[in-house]
């Protein structure tokens, strides 16, 4: 008898692992989203989001730099990439431009976004295009620096060329809320009661009983 309890408490304890996991892996899949510039680049003709930084990465001779003021997640999401065809990017934006010694050319793409992402009371200028011609050990830092003034703060691009005035990646509640720039301030506060306890008494008494009918029937 003394295994059988043994038995039933080792199930009913992997219930509750099993339920825990799933409730924490469902509220971590849920990731924030911010209201930011992103930073890309190309790849084969296609905008690729840049996990590193902007001062970490040194764009070579050819290369198509992305800019955009968007609602993502950290991760670069779709609607976040730059309004401009990315095929051929380089071509369009340099192609006119002739090689100098010493110097590398890259395509500098500047989108701010729509007027529906827009910081209350702020309204984004125009997507700007143009060809850097600057040393060969500038960074992606250095190039957007070089055309446009940049607002930063520990190390994060805040503004591109005064825009946003103050924001500086705000979290968004979410991405169908986002649309409303005047939700996008601070993220809500936790709600007081949480379903978890009540999830886990249910499954333990659903375990549970069904179990101890098992264990009738067995007798």
């Amino acid at each position: 008898m003394m295994k059988v309890r043994q038995r039933v408490a080792s199930i009913l304890v992997l219930a509750l692992v099993g339920v825990l996991t799933s409730f924490f892996t469902a509220s971590t899949a849920q990731a924030a989203s911010y209201r930011y510039w992103t930073y890309w680049t190309t790849n084969n003709g296609v905008w690729e989001f840049r996990q590193i930084g902007p001062a970490a990465n040194i764009p070579a001779d050819g290369a198509v730099e992305g800019w955009k003021f968007a609602i993502s997640s950290l991760n670069g999401d779709e609607q976040a990439k730059p309004a401009f065809t990315s095929a051929n990017a380089f071509q369009v934006i340099c192609g006119s431009t002739p090689a100098l010694p010493n110097k590398k050319r890259v395509a500098l793409v500047v989108d701010p976004g729509s007027s529906q992402v827009a910081p209350q009371g702020e309204k984004p200028g125009l997507l700007m295009s143009t060809c850097v011609q600057i040393e060969t050990n500038a960074t992606g830092y250095n190039i957007l620096r070089s055309v446009m003034p940049v607002r930063t703060s520990n190390g994060f691009i805040c503004g591109i060329n005064g825009y946003p005035t103050i924001e500086c990646a705000d979290v968004v509640d979410d991405a169908t809320t986002a649309m409303d720039p005047s939700a996008t301030q601070t993220p809500k506060s936790a709600p007081t009661s949480n379903p978890l306890p009540v999830v886990i008494v249910a499954l333990v008494l659903s375990v549970g009983g069904g179990l101890l009918w098992q264990l009738r029937r067995r007798k």
